[in-house]
């Protein structure tokens, strides 16, 4: 099964309240992990995504898969806007 699975990455989204994708940079950096933005690059703060739109923080697991925490938002699809960081959408 293992040679199977060599090389495969997995992306895997996780539901999550608001209030927790907003300090998830913040306790995962407490915790020795890197938050990423929906580019894969580091990041203080979630990514919304704005066609769906959706506030998103992402990680990548000791085995190099991809995690996210994903907060669907109370608000009306954007897609002019793509994907910007929080502060920019919350502006």
């Amino acid at each position: 099964m293992a040679q199977l699975l060599w090389g495969l990455s997995l992306h895997v989204a996780f539901k999550a309240p608001l209030e927790a994708v907003t300090v998830a940079c913040e306790q995962l950096r407490a915790r020795g992990v890197t938050p990423l933005s929906f580019f894969g690059t580091e990041t203080d703060e979630p990514s919304v995504i704005g066609w769906m739109p959706a506030a998103a923080v992402y990680l990548r697991d000791p085995d190099g898969h991809l995690l996210e925490y994903l907060a669907m938002l109370d608000e009306n699809p954007r897609p002019e806007r793509g994907i910007v960081p929080w502060s920019e959408w919350t502006r």
